[in-house]
């Protein structure tokens, strides 16, 4: 995984394609802080601005951008400025907690089919046994 949108035509240069990646990781971050309207889009034209304004030009004229750092500036933005929507100090988790609780080990069927059997003879046998004490 490349982490560039799959769905960009061939030709479009990788510059490109990288302040499209930029971008929508931005916005979706910021979508996650249910900020109030507009703040989050000027945060984000922000913080892709200073991303824009500190790189430096490669060897073939290019920006070395990558979406990293439009993230990082987003993070040193929302440092500084802490909007009135955002919750205290707490950093939105990538992930949900891991519980590392110890699971209880089962035994296990070895020959299903053979327990399947077991179980069908005696409900068999229990019907059978049960019509006959019903004479």
């Amino acid at each position: 995984m490349t982490g560039l949108p799959e769905n960009t035509p061939g030709d479009t240069p990788p510059e490109r394609v990288a302040w499209r990646t930029s971008r929508d990781r931005v916005l979706l971050y910021l979508r996650g802080l249910d900020l109030p309207p507009f703040e989050d889009l000027d945060l984000a034209a922000a913080s892709l601005r200073a991303c824009g304004a500190r790189e430096e030009p490669t060897e073939d004229g290019g920006n070395s951008h990558v979406p990293a750092e439009a993230m990082e500036s987003l993070f040193n933005l929302l440092e500084a400025h802490r909007p009135e929507g955002l919750l205290g100090t707490r950093r939105i988790p990538s992930c949900p907690p891991l519980n590392r609780g110890v699971m209880v080990a089962e035994p296990m069927d070895r020959v299903p089919w053979k327990t399947a059997f077991v179980r069908w003879m005696r409900r068999w046998r229990r019907e059978l046994f049960a019509r006959e004490a019903a004479r």
